[in-house]
């Protein structure tokens, strides 16, 4: 069973991502719209999680770069409390002191800085900054990217607001994805995991491009003019994705909605 899931998962992440081209521009309103197509749905919220990509100007940075646009961004996202002191274990912090972490991971021919820590709404961030330098080809890039995971839809607006504002200032037009994950109890049939996903379609009037289905797995690929950004696949604008999957060891149905594609594994 464990076999023929994991065979599932890989096939649709490879229908998922062959032959797409992102847009260009940041959207005016990222994902509003699949936000109230998740209340659609009924599914009781686990977290809604919006992705931020975005290459930077500087095509390499030493550390101490790395360090300095790291703190800048810890400052744009509203990270709070106090740098955690890795080098003494023995630091006694208070349970309600605030702290968030920096991780520089050094390599041959990159380096990366991993940020975590949460913001001043509880919301929980990972930011990385990744500084790459071929030395056999003239290839140098820094890219970033954030994670802004949630565990209540409201805060959506404020996640929104400030991912605008901080790319508008930088004049920057990063790669946004947004995914929101819920459970329902028990195993729910693929017929009925279809009358949930056409309801949501219909709640934000999007025409399915793709689907797939396994006995206890369906994923659909759709396209609503009621969401800003799209990509493409093949010749088609696609810009909605939706996953359901039932999980045996916790005997909960798992929906993925996301736009414009579900990023990681399910």
């Amino acid at each position: 069973m464990l076999k023929r899931t994991v065979i599932s998962i890989g096939l649709i992440l490879i229908l998922s991502f062959s032959n797409y081209t992102m847009s260009q521009g940041i959207r005016e309103d990222l994902s509003e719209p699949v936000v109230n197509a998740f209340k659609t749905s009924d599914a009781e919220l686990l977290e809604m999680n919006v992705e931020v990509r975005v290459e930077l100007p500087k095509e390499y940075l030493t550390e101490d770069e790395l360090k300095e646009i790291g703190q800048d961004f810890i400052n744009k996202f509203n990270i709070v409390g106090k740098l955690q002191n890795k080098n003494n274990k023995y630091e006694i912090t208070s349970e309600n002191t605030p702290t968030y972490d920096m991780d520089l991971i050094k390599g041959d021919s990159q380096n990366k800085l991993i940020i975590t820590g949460k913001d001043k709404n509880g919301n929980s961030l990972q930011i990385n900054l990744l500084t790459f330098s071929d030395k056999y080809s003239s290839l140098k890039k820094t890219e970033l990217i954030v994670n802004v995971i949630s565990n209540e839809l409201k805060q959506y607006d404020n996640i929104q607001k400030n991912i605008k504002d901080i790319f508008n200032n930088m004049e920057k037009d990063p790669e946004i994805n947004t995914c929101i994950i819920g459970t329902f109890s028990g195993n729910i049939e693929n017929n009925e995991k279809l009358k949930i996903v056409s309801n949501i379609m219909r709640k934000i009037d999007a025409k399915e491009i793709e689907n797939y289905s396994e006995p206890d797995i369906i994923s659909v690929s759709a396209y609503s003019p009621n969401i800003d950004n799209h990509i493409y696949t093949g010749n088609n604008k696609m810009n909605l994705n939706i996953a359901m999957r039932h999980n045996y060891t916790e005997d909960k149905t798992y929906i993925w909605i996301a736009t414009p594609i579900i990023s990681k594994g399910y």
